[in-house]
């Protein structure tokens, strides 16, 4: 993906983000690349809300039910996980438990820096 020239709104949220991460201890470096991660969280959790349709879940679940029962030696961990119920429901909120998984992780950053 090419880089695009950021607009003010899209500065304005680095900024802060930046500004709020400054009393962690990371370096530089490390406080843009957690601003990436959550951002990217974000995108990816909004646009599979926007993408969502009943119908084409319904129909990607079985056709894919379908290729894996054919292929189950080839998809042996895919396959295990599925009938664990790996897509039977999922979190509440999406966004709540990426990000919490994410911050997690960024505070053993923290803790380490």
């Amino acid at each position: 993906m090419r880089r695009q020239v950021m607009g003010p709104n899209q500065l304005g949220w680095l900024d802060a983000a930046l500004a709020v991460l400054e009393p962690t201890g990371l370096p530089a470096a490390q406080r843009h690349r957690v601003f990436v991660l959550v951002v990217g969280l974000v995108r990816s959790v909004a646009q599979e809300v926007l993408d969502f349709d009943a119908e084409h879940a319904r129909q990607w679940g079985e056709l894919t039910g379908e290729l894996l029962a054919r292929h189950v030696d080839r998809f042996p961990a895919l396959t295990a996980a599925i009938a664990q119920g790996a897509w039977a429901e999922a979190p509440e909120d999406p966004l709540a438990f990426g990000l919490e998984r994410l911050l997690d992780g960024v505070q053993v950053l923290v803790d380490h820096a």
